[in-house]
Formats: C-alpha cells, structure tokens, sequence
C-alpha cells in the first residue's frame, strides 16, 4: 500500500470509526424508543406513524439540487488543495440556499396538507398529521446539510453529535408523550422535535468549523451555488429518483397494503438498520475518493479493496440477520408483528449485493465527478420498478413490492460495473468476493442446526446463535482464503491508530493471524 493512499486509508477509517459508532450509538437509542413507541401503539397506528412522514420527507428530497453532495466533495477537494477560504465560501452558500428553501418548503407543506394526505396518501383524514409535521421538511434539510458539511470537512465527529442528539430527543420525548395519552400525536411531535434539537446543535458546532477556514473568498453566492449546481444537479436527479422510488414504495403501499402490513413493513425495515450501521461509515469513501487520481493505479487498489472489506463485514451480518429474523422480531417488537420475520428476510436480501461493489459504486463516481452514471444507473432502477411495483404488490402484497426492489438494484448494479470495467477500467476482485459467500454461508449451517434442536426462546437463541455465527465465522475466513495475510497487513496499519477500538480489534486480528500461519 503507498504512502499516499496509507493516508487517505487512515483518515477514512478515523472518519469511518467516529461514523459507525455515532451511528451504532444513535441507532441503539432509537431502537430503545421505536421498540416503546411500536408496541404502544400497535401494528396500526404504528403504520400511520410511518405514512405522516412520507411527505415532508419527500418534500425536502426535492430542494437539495444536488447542494449536499457538492458540500462534501468540495470541502474535502478544496481543502486538499490548500484553497480554505474557497471551502468557506461553498459552505456559506450551501447553507443559505438550503435554509431559504426548507422553510419555502415547510410553507408548502402546511397549506396543502389536506390535499396531499388525499392524493398522495389516500387517507383524506391524515390532513391533520401532515400539518403537524410540516417543520419536518425543514429541521430534516438542515440536519442531512449538516451531515454532508461535516463529512467534506473531516469532521465526522460532528456526524456522530448530531446523530446521537436526534436519537435522545426522540427516544425520551416520543415514548413520553405516547405514555402521557397522545398516543400517536405525541409520537410525531416527539420526531419532529428531534430534528429542531439536534439542527440547532450541528449548526452551531458547524459554525465553529466554518470559522477555522478563514474568511470567504470573495466568490458570491450566485457564482459558488452554479459551481455546486454544475457538480451536483445529475446526483440530485439521481437522489430525486432514489426518493421518488421509495416515497413511490409507500405510495403503493398506501393503496395496495393495510395499516398492519405497513407497520409490520416498517418494522423489517428499522430493523435492517442492524446492518446500516456497517454502510453507514462508507460515506467517508466519498472524500477519500476525490482525493484519488482517477488516472491512477491506487484508484483501482483503493476500490477493490473498499468492495473487499465492506463485503467481509455486510454479507455476513446479512446472513445471521436473516437466519435469526423471527427471534430478533419477537424479542424487541413481541408477536404481535407477525409478518415481519418474513418480510426482513427478503427485504435484507440487497445486502449481499455487496459483495459485487453495490455499496461502494455510488461513492466512486461521485468521487472522481462521474455523476452522470449515477443518475444513468437510478434511471433502470427506476424503469425497471415503476411498471412492477404496483402488478406485483397488487397480486402479491408487500413481497411482491421487495421482489421488485431486488430485481430492480440488481439491474441498476450490472450498469454500474458495465461502466467501471469499461470506461473507468476498474474490476472487482471476483475471487475475494466468493470466498467471503464461501465463508459467510458455511457459517450458517452450525447456527441452523442449533435453531432447529433449540429448547429455547427467542433471546438465548440470539444470544448462542449469533455468538457461534461469530466464532465460526472468524475461523473460516481465513480457512477459505476469505482473507489473507496482506489484507491483515492492511488492516493492522490502518486500524492501529484509531486507539480507541484497537485493543479490541487487536486480538481479532491476532487470531486471524494464527490460523493463516497453521
């Protein structure tokens, strides 16, 4: 590994730790109080909790323009190239164009919210709920703003603040309210209230960021919001596909679903988050990326070896999710929620795309300014699920719409590496991925043949099964080649300097190490 891309390597990982822990921490929190919430207000109304935010999130997906995704590339870009006041401009732009729009947006919202409960929702009487979460749209953009600026400017530590205030505010406040007889009411002004918090918070560690970078260049705003516009306009294109995919998904839900489906489809996917909180680290790829020669060999190295390790850890928390659905819905969410198991089992199943780069191709095109093959790459997605959607969910019901998001990804992913192998000439590393399937799946089978003897309810089976999935795991890794004595060289270089995690990761790597010897 170069020294250069030994640096890049560790200001990702530094970036990535304070990301997956922030996030792990803040999705330990909300998992606390959505599991209080659910089972309060049951499979039902927990559906409507669900609906009430369908629209202001969609709303806020509409006036980003791109602007977030340019606030993170071009913090980090400008940064390296010594242009600090270049950056501070960027970010003061970026920010009041998004303020202004939010609340505009948040206007809207308000005064039509009788008429999108009706045509978007189709539930007339939901008028209401959207009004009361209507601030929404705004405390949401400033929030994801937030999370983009601190990403561009190396601060993930800010990420994590944020994160874990929202996660507080909502899991005291909304299991508070509901326990004080607003039931759903309260849930939502519980959520909502959150955002405000933690965007108030962000904004004011953000600023202190922003000072640090010197005055503003003396760029005005119009000029710094057509260069950002310029850069990030496909991806928004794209992220505005991406929105309408999944407020399409509730859409047809709404229509095709009951309440108690779509409560027990809300909770597959909250408790999918048990692997977002692997992804969600990625987003430090975006910097390290731009920081890459795109004509460059590292380029290649730092791709293959992104899909490899992202892959060593997505596909096999995917398999043990899915194996150990059933018990991990009844022990957090009780037996009412019956559908769920099944539902997350399929829903996950995107997952193990990762070992074919699903996760890491976004990050890459975006980093070397390739956003028109996102936007490209969203528009199969998007062909391919809007005539399915509704046939398949109508004859189907909630399976046939997963069914369809799984084909649907798989089509847009074979795009995707279509273009890297011949336009960008990067490949995956084939051979690694399998061996990491390999593994993953032989590890299941001690953990099924356990469920299946097992006297025992659901949170002793989680407790050994995933514990046993673990353990076997780890040895067969490196038994099956799954990874090998460079990828620990690798991992030891990078991972040593995050102190924090390093004596536990240590011993880890140290077994790995023994067994690749043997």
């Amino acid at each position: 590994m170069s020294d250069k891309l030994a640096e890049i390597a560790e200001d990702s990982a530094r970036g990535g730790f304070f990301l997956l822990t922030g996030n792990a921490l803040s999705l330990l929190i909300l998992a606390i109080g959505s599991i209080i919430v659910a089972r309060l207000l049951g499979p039902e109304n927990y559906g409507l909790f669900a609906l009430s935010l369908v629209v202001p999130s969609i709303l806020a997906g509409l006036i980003d323009l791109g602007v977030n995704p340019a606030l993170t590339r071009f913090s980090a870009k400008l940064r390296t190239e010594d242009k600090d006041q270049l950056a501070a401009n960027m970010l003061r732009s970026g920010f009041l164009f998004k303020l202004v729009t939010g609340i505009a947006m948040s206007a809207i919202c308000l005064i039509f919210s009788d008429a999108l409960a009706t045509y978007i929702l189709n539930r007339p009487g939901m008028g209401f709920l959207i009004k009361l979460t209507s601030l929404l749209t705004l405390f949401q953009t400033l929030f994801t703003t937030l999370n983009s600026s601190f990403i561009g400017l190396d601060k993930m530590e800010g990420n994590a603040l944020i994160m874990n205030v929202q996660a507080i505010v909502k899991s005291a406040l909304s299991p508070m309210l509901v326990i004080l007889g607003f039931s759903l009411v309260g849930a939502l002004i519980g959520h909502v209230t959150s955002y405000m918090v933690a965007g108030l918070a962000g904004s004011l560690i953000l600023l202190k960021h922003y000072r640090s970078l010197g005055k503003p260049s003396s760029g005005n705003f119009s000029s710094s919001l057509k260069v950002m516009l310029s850069y990030g306009f496909p991806l928004y294109v794209s992220t505005l596909l991406g929105l309408f995919l999944g407020q399409y998904q509730n859409i047809i839900l709404a229509f095709f679903a009951s309440n108690a489906e779509i409560g027990n489809f809300n909770i597959a996917i909250a408790l999918s988050s048990l692997i977002n909180v692997l992804i969600f680290p990625l987003g430090v790829l975006f910097p390290a990326f731009s920081k890459v020669d795109p004509n460059s060999g590292e380029l290649r190295r730092i791709f293959r070896l992104s899909v490899k390790y992202t892959a060593l850890l997505i596909i096999p928390a995917t398999i043990i999710v899915a194996i150990l659905s059933k018990d991990i819905v009844y022990t957090l969410y009780g037996y009412s929620y019956g559908s769920a198991p099944f539902f997350l089992q399929l829903y996950i199943l995107t997952f193990l795309y990762a070992g074919a780069g699903s996760l890491v191709l976004g990050h890459l095109f975006s980093g070397i300014g390739e956003t028109r093959v996102i936007l490209k790459s969203n528009l199969i997605n998007l062909l391919v699920f809007l005539p399915l959607a509704p046939i398949l969910t109508m004859t189907h019901g909630v399976p046939g719409l997963i069914a369809t998001l799984l084909a649907s990804s798989l089509l847009s992913l074979a795009y995707g590496l279509r273009i890297i192998t011949k336009k960008v000439e990067v490949n995956l590393d084939l051979k690694a991925s399998l061996r990491i399937y390999f593994a993953s799946l032989l590890s299941a089978i001690p953990v099924l043949a356990l469920l299946h003897i097992s006297p025992f309810n659901s949170l002793p089976n989680l407790m050994i099964g995933g514990s046993l999935f673990l353990l076997t795991y780890l040895t067969l890794t490196p038994l099956t080649g799954a990874i090998t004595h460079t990828d620990l060289e690798n991992l030891n270089l990078i991972l040593s300097r995050i102190k924090i995690v390093w004596p536990l990761i240590r011993p880890v790597l140290t077994y790995e190490a023994k067994l690749l010897s043997t």
